[in-house]
Formats: C-alpha cells, structure tokens, sequence
C-alpha cells in the first residue's frame, strides 16, 4: 500500500515542479528595473507627513485577473493616511502585465511597498531636480484614463529648451551608440512604449521592439530625458499611450569604418 501512495505522489510531485517551473508572477510593465525608476521619479513625500517627520513602510496587497486588471486592494501595513494616498495614488498609475502559467494568462495576488524615508528622500530630490511635480498645462483630468493618441484633441509633443531642435536632432545629439552594438555590427530598431503623464513625464515604459547589445539600455537612457508637453482633451492635460522607435544603423563611411546614423520616430501605439 505504502508503494502504491508513493507511485501516485511522484506524477504529482513532477506536476508541481513543472507548474513551479512554467509559472510567470504578474509584473509592472517593464519590469522591476523601470518600476524602481518609476517610483523614484514620481513620489512626492506628504507635506504633513513629511513635517511630523512619519518615516517607515505603506503596503498593500492587491489581486489582478488574468487580463492584467486590479481586483482588489487592501492596505496590510498602513503607515499613515497621507503617505498611504500617496501610495495608492503612484500604485493606481501602474499598468501590469498578467500572470502566466504554461503560457497562458491566469489571475494573481502580491504585495506593493514604499518606503519613507526623509533622508533619502532629500537625496531623491536633489538628484532629479525636484521636489514638486510642475504641470505645463493647467487643468489636469484626474479620472487616471489613459487615452490613444488618435483620440485626443491635442497630441502630446517634446519640450526642448533649443526651440531650433527636434526629436530626431536630440536624440542625434546626445545618443551614444553602444561600443558593443558597434563591435557586433548590429544595427536595427528599438521601440518603446510608454504613458505620457499630465505633469510631460512618463511611465509605464516598456519594451515593444528589441535590439540588444546595450542598444535597449541607451534608448531607454535617452527617452528618460524627454520631458512632454501632455496629450490634451476636452481642455484638460491628460494620460496619453505614446511609442518611440529608435533605429541604430551602422553605415560603411569613405574610410571604410562603420558610421552611426541615429534616425527616431514617435506616435502612439
């Protein structure tokens, strides 16, 4: 009898590996390497949090469906109700890529934190240059939509302080062309999508085309530096899906030595 039990575990216990093994957690889109960012860029420590000097974590468990949609959102480590806003608020802007078992799409459940911290809040600051979000236009919808950029009235467009330049001559101007791309011989196109926030910054970013040899990292570095005009609609600056395509391309100069030509492109997706 005891034979038997364990001849019948075994085709089990294999089906549990296999499913351990073919099983992919939901994720934020792009992954935990853009959410890190995502977070860094847009927390605004609360005022009366920050003045009552409340420091620790604010968590929250939440559960999606298998399209990658929010069921439920509970509160399990509340730190205060103004950081526990804020929390939700930079949650809410999140955009998830669902939950996989065997390739197909199943729901999930996990956990989001934020940590504060005023010291390394002040250092946050100080690196991006900023401790309050300044919207170029004025009202703001604030219903969290995200619109296509099809449907807008106004399309969001990039704000550069040369007015003599254009998308194509920024990115020309300050994307490097990987030493590994150039050493391989690579050349082709990165796309990228991404939200475009009413305050001109992005989330949400993720990768629709990749290339490699450091060519995805150098055009999410020069995309990061874009800051927007937002999409408008019906008079108020709204969320708007945008993409950028990013062409590396080696071409063969006189000297026989191979020659970036950076060419770029945006519009939604």
């Amino acid at each position: 009898m005891k034979r038997l039990i364990l001849l019948l575990a075994i085709p089990t216990f294999c089906a549990y590996l296999l499913n351990a093994q073919e099983f992919n957690p939901a994720s934020p889109a792009g992954g935990k390497s853009q959410l890190k960012y995502f977070i860094e860029q847009e927390l605004i420590y609360p005022e009366i949090a920050f003045l009552k000097k409340t420091e620790g974590k604010s968590t929250l468990k939440y559960k999606l469906n298998e399209n990658g949609q929010i069921t439920f959102i509970k509160f399990t480590g509340s730190l205060s109700q103004e950081t526990d806003q804020e929390t939700l608020r930079i949650f809410n802007m999140l955009e998830w890529e669902p939950a996989t078992l065997i390739g197909i799409p199943v729901a999930d459940s996990g956990t989001f934190t934020i940590d504060y911290n005023i010291k390394h809040y002040k250092r946050l600051c100080k690196k991006r240059g900023y401790s309050l979000h300044l919207y170029p236009y004025e009202p703001t919808d604030t219903t969290g939509t995200i619109f296509y950029y099809r449907n807008l009235d106004t399309a969001p467009y990039p704000i550069f302080t040369n007015q003599g330049i254009n998308l194509a001559g920024f990115i020309a101007a300050n994307l490097k062309y990987p030493e590994a791309a150039i050493k391989q011989n690579l050349s082709g196109t990165v796309k990228l999508a991404f939200v475009v926030e009413p305050h001109g910054k992005i989330s949400n970013m993720k990768i629709l085309n990749s290339l490699g040899a450091g060519c995805n990292e150098e055009a999410i570095r020069i995309v990061r530096l874009i800051k927007w005009m937002p999409g408008i609609k019906d008079e108020l600056a709204v969320r708007t899906r945008m993409s950028i395509s990013i062409n590396f391309n080696l071409e063969s100069g006189p000297d026989g030595l191979f020659n970036p030509n950076i060419k770029s492109s945006y519009g939604g997706y």
